[in-house]
């Protein structure tokens, strides 16, 4: 947390009465503390659909049977945390990793669910919210000649993951082909129709081109970001270090069959090379969590494998490589499901509980932070918001919660309305 003139200036008006010992006490300590090393990078895993996170990460094996369900909790790496029985690899992995199980909005509708949940605002509707991958790209950009932000295959947010009111030079670079096949490719890393080798010699030549391709959009938010948008396009094409990150040809077989021969677990090995190469932001994911009927099975055989392997891959591989302190793992979907099991053994949507995990940076490891109650139903204890969530990892790249960008009127904007940053989940 960072002090500003204005709160001294109340200090001024108010004089020393106006504040309590603790307050005090409190503005010494932050004044005292050494301010936290900043991450480089985010991986955001998405599970889109709603996952049933009472069966994963906040099981209720005290609950009646009708809300525990059939999964059993296990023990984990990190003293006196339990998940679920059938993420084994991921429980070998939570000393690397922070829970927070009180997690809770009131947004039940996937679409708009998982628009609040990826911009860290809740919808609103005179305005369009950036992602906090196109948030992160618009304050710390890539180096030279890598994408900033960069949405792999299958993630399943669709719109949610564009950049909103900061214009489209923020929107992610979009990738397509089969991760499994090795594939992987940028939309338009190669040159478009009518364009040769030696245009990407003439930047005026180039720009010219953009100017008549683009010149019968009459978009308001196209005009501020061409030039950005051209330039970076440019650079990349110019580049050759995203597609290396793509050649998963370049991995030995031993590390892909580590990750799982999977969309999800190759695309978190394609995103550990992007963050590799300094890419700022990737989103990986997979879609099928939204679990009304026959849930249990569903977990098991189809979706918690994957989830299973991918990840605890992706931690423990970070970490060997030393870049998990300067990435932070996000993993997340729009809500979660209902403690009450439904009579097609299936889990309703519920926003009211969830949780997350995360990892990397400066997140404390093996902690959880918070809970709900025995039926999973609401949080007993510190209770948090999308909103604070996401502050807290964007903090996690040293950009706070009031850092301001601008909307398309050019008034300054705070990048969340109402997130704090949960200082206790990070160290």
């Amino acid at each position: 947390m960072r002090f500003h003139r204005r709160d001294f200036l109340r200090v001024g008006t108010a004089g020393l009465a106006g504040l309590g010992l603790a307050d005090l006490l409190r503005l010494e300590a932050h004044a005292r503390a050494p301010a936290r090393k900043p991450a480089r990078s985010v991986i955001l895993v998405w599970l889109s659909g709603g996952p049933s996170t009472i069966d994963m990460w906040d099981l209720k094996p005290d609950a009646p049977a009708g809300v525990r369900g059939e999964f059993k909790p296990i023990p984990t790496s990190a003293k006196g945390v339990q998940i679920g029985e059938h993420l084994p690899k991921l429980a070998k992995q939570m000393h690397r990793a922070a829970l927070v199980r009180s997690l809770a909005h009131s947004i039940p509708e996937h679409n708009v669910g998982t628009v609040y949940m990826t911009s860290g605002n809740a919808p609103a509707p005179a305005l369009v919210y950036p992602s906090l991958g196109s948030l992160t790209a618009r304050t710390l950009p890539a180096p030279e000649g890598l994408p900033s932000y960069v949405v792999l295959p299958g993630s399943g947010q669709g719109r949610a993951a564009q950049a909103g009111f900061l214009g489209p030079a923020y929107n992610p670079f979009e990738v397509t082909g089969d991760a499994v096949r090795g594939s992987l490719r940028l939309e338009g890393m190669g040159l478009p129709s009518g364009f040769s080798e030696s245009d990407l010699n003439d930047r005026s030549a180039l720009r010219d081109r953009f100017d008549a391709r683009f010149k019968a959009l009459d978009r308001d938010e196209l005009p501020a970001s061409l030039d950005r948008f051209g330039q970076k396009a440019l650079d990349i094409l110019r580049s050759d270090r995203t597609r290396k990150a793509f050649d998963l040809d370049r991995e030995p077989a031993a590390a892909r069959d580590r990750y799982g021969r999977t969309p999800l677990g190759q695309g978190l090995l394609v995103a550990r090379r992007l963050v590799e190469a300094g890419v700022r932001f990737v989103t990986a994911g997979f879609g099928g969590w939204d679990t009304h009927g026959d849930n249990f099975r569903t977990l098991q055989t189809r979706l918690l494998p994957p989830l299973d392997q991918g990840l605890a891959a992706l931690l423990a591989d970070l970490d060997e490589r030393g870049l998990l302190e300067t990435t932070v793992v996000y993993c997340a979907g729009e809500f979660g499901r209902t403690p009450l099991i439904n009579p097609t053994a299936g889990r309703d949507h519920w926003p009211r509980s969830m949780a997350v995990l995360l990892a990397g940076g400066p997140v404390r490891r093996g902690f959880v932070y918070g809970s709900t109650d025995r039926e999973g139903l609401a949080p007993a204890t510190d209770p948090c918001s999308p909103d604070d969530v996401s502050a807290t990892l964007l903090s996690c790249l040293g950009v706070g919660p009031t850092h301001e960008v601008q909307t398309p009127s050019g008034r300054p904007l705070a990048i969340f309305r109402a997130g704090k940053v949960l200082d206790r989940v990070l160290q």
